[in-house]
């Protein structure tokens, strides 16, 4: 089969590899029909993550199920479905509590040793492991591009704002209006925020966001605080989701929330670090809560049932369909920001 690999860093070809089999009875073969480029295949791609030559990489698709291991309860061959980045076991401690990106035998698609040397989704075939677990059912009706997203940034979006606590006259800020960001606007407006601030500093970004409805605030041009400060009679956000993954941005996160207020952190962090003034945050009253990886599996049946009736919008994201061959350009434009969204057609 065709697949995308890593190849090294800022460089990624497309490859004839081996195609996947059933290796355990609860697997599951996907045939991919759309895959996408996510901003962690970025992480690979500059060399944030580990990964090695001939890895696959991708962990966004949907396909069509192609077989299933004998002890697969829930799908058969012919099913729609979208698959969870986090491949959890389903049956652990952690995993029967909800907390699935905690998951004891926790794997990620197309991450290379990091995620356990699973396959990638930019590719024509997927082995999905604990297939009951990691695979979700698409709608009646609906199209790839609608249900795509759920698998990964638009569940993980919708957590980052679940978890925040947004209450109905709430102004909330989200820091980066990227996928991530995109899909945090969306459901912070969904969870009742009385106003939703996007902040970057790509104006195209800003522009789809401010589409939305959201506030759009170029932090390139006006000093976010400032901004802020501006809507709120001078006290501050009073939840911010922080949807970057950059010291800079947690740290902004912490400038713009008002005094009691709560960060959601859900950008990605590795090795970064930053020096934290405790007594500053205790005075202050704040609420950090580090969002981890997302845990797909216990939020993507609401985040899901929120597309399907039309409250969340998936495709103003996408600014770019292309080929699975074409995947290395790809890669080129979201990497330099000239693609907002960068979807794949094996």
């Amino acid at each position: 089969m065709r697949a995308v690999v890593y190849e090294d860093i800022h460089k990624v070809r497309v490859d004839d590899v081996a195609d996947p089999r059933i290796l355990d009875p609860h697997d599951a073969i996907i045939r991919v029909t759309t895959a996408a480029i996510c901003g962690s295949d970025l992480h690979f791609y500059n060399g944030k993550a580990p990964m090695s030559p001939g890895d696959g990489i991708g962990h966004e698709g949907v396909g069509v199920v192609e077989a299933v291991g004998p002890e697969v309860e829930r799908f058969r061959t012919g099913d729609r479905v979208v698959m969870a980045f986090d491949i959890a076991c389903g049956h652990c401690w952690f995993c029967l509590h909800g907390q699935t990106s905690l998951c004891e035998d926790f794997r990620n698609l197309g991450a290379g040793p990091f995620g356990g040397g699973l396959g990638g989704t930019q590719a024509e075939l997927c082995r999905v492991p604990f297939a009951d677990t990691n695979l979700l059912a698409i709608p009646q009706g609906m199209d790839d591009e609608r249900a795509v997203f759920v698998g990964d940034i638009l569940t993980t979006g919708y957590y980052g704002a679940a978890i925040a606590g947004i209450q109905p006259r709430d102004t909330v800020a989200v820091i980066g209006a990227g996928p991530v960001g995109f899909f945090a606007v969306q459901a912070a407006m969904l969870h009742g925020a009385k106003e939703v601030l996007a902040l970057d500093f790509e104006a195209d970004r800003l522009a789809v966001a401010e589409k939305l409805g959201a506030v759009p605030v170029n932090v390139g041009e006006r000093n976010a605080q400032m901004a802020v400060c501006q809507r709120t009679e001078g006290r501050g956000a009073d939840v911010v989701i922080e949807a970057v993954g950059h010291p800079s941005a947690y740290e902004s996160a912490v400038e713009i929330v008002r005094r009691g207020g709560t960060i959601s952190v859900v950008g990605m962090y590795v090795s970064e670090q930053v020096t934290i003034p405790l007594g500053i945050y205790w005075t202050r009253m704040l609420d950090i809560r580090f969002a981890g990886l997302c845990p797909i599996h216990a939020w993507w049946d609401k985040a899901m049932a929120a597309v399907s009736a039309g409250k969340i919008d998936p495709l103003p994201i996408i600014s770019h369909r292309m080929s699975l061959d074409d995947a290395p350009k790809g890669y080129e434009l979201f990497d330099a920001r000239q693609a907002t969204k960068v979807v794949l057609k094996p």
